[in-house]
């Protein structure tokens, strides 16, 4: 049975939407994206990247122009292509990134963060290396780690293995209990884990454009695959988790796509149930 009534769908983008670490969108997905956009529906990213990094992923896929919005920062930002403002709604103190930021050193943890449009990487890891030259942004090593926790910012991010992240959660719940529970940390895709402001999820970010454009959230499809995208299928009117998500991301949604992401899942389930 098809979901007629669908207004908005909004995107995760790494094993969601792109599966690869280069995050080439797979021609079946870019197709099932233009052909929403072509019915009306209105289409967004709902990412952990900064909006400085959302803008470009439109040229770099060869669409024909914008999405319709961008959810950034795992919903501490969002960008409105209707009225071209990007809002942001939660920030971490200084404070607490300095203690957060400290300890990510102590243990030698890869880790960068954004600041006023800036990329600051930690040390100079592998995956500085790797993405140092990309154009649309301003990636650097931070001269100092004082530098790294001079002002706020929205997250703070490390690379680790899966297997390891019990043991780092773990490991920083205490320190995370000195932020008064105002800092949480969460997966965001494969190998990768967040420190955000706790106030901050996607559906959050997702309900403040839906209500701007006076769309109920039952009208909204959200696709996601971990446990940053959970508030947002959750709270959507459709909420789906990728078939390769995470158990407490599939425990959440309302249905599970048939095919994982990197058989192109999304597209799939797109034509198989709403277009």
């Amino acid at each position: 049975m098809k979901n007629v009534n669908i207004k908005v769908v909004a995107c995760d983008i790494d094993a969601t939407l792109v599966y690869d670490y280069k995050k080439e969108l797979p021609e079946e997905n870019r197709k099932a994206l233009i052909d929403l956009m072509e019915q009306g529906i209105k289409v967004g990213l709902a990412s952990g990247r900064a909006y400085e990094d959302l803008k470009s992923y439109p040229e770099n896929w060869n669409m024909p122009g914008p999405f319709d919005f961008y959810v950034g920062l795992n919903g501490a930002s969002l960008y409105d292509e209707a009225n071209g403002k990007n809002e942001i709604f939660f920030e971490i103190g200084t404070d607490h990134v300095k203690m957060i930021i400290e300890e990510i050193d102590r243990l030698d943890l890869d880790c960068h963060i954004y600041v006023d449009g800036v990329t600051l990487f930690l040390k100079e890891s592998e995956r500085f290396l790797k993405i140092k030259d990309t154009k649309h942004r301003d990636f650097r090593v931070a001269k100092s780690i004082s530098e790294m926790y001079e002002k706020k910012t929205s997250k703070i991010l490390i690379n680790c293995d899966d297997e390891k992240m019990p043991a780092i959660r773990e490991h920083f719940a205490p320190i995370l209990e000195k932020t008064n529970n105002e800092v949480k940390l969460v997966r965001t895709s494969p190998g990768c884990m967040e420190f955000v402001p706790a106030k901050a999820n996607k559906f959050y970010a997702l309900k403040k454009y839906c209500d701007g454009h006076n769309i109920d959230i039952k009208d909204v499809a959200a696709f996601g695959d971990t446990t940053n995208d959970n508030e947002m299928i959750q709270g959507a009117g459709l909420g789906v988790c990728m078939a390769n998500g995470s158990d407490d991301t599939k425990a959440l949604a309302d249905v599970i796509s048939e095919y994982p992401a990197e058989e192109n899942g999304f597209a799939k389930y797109i034509y198989m149930h709403i277009l």
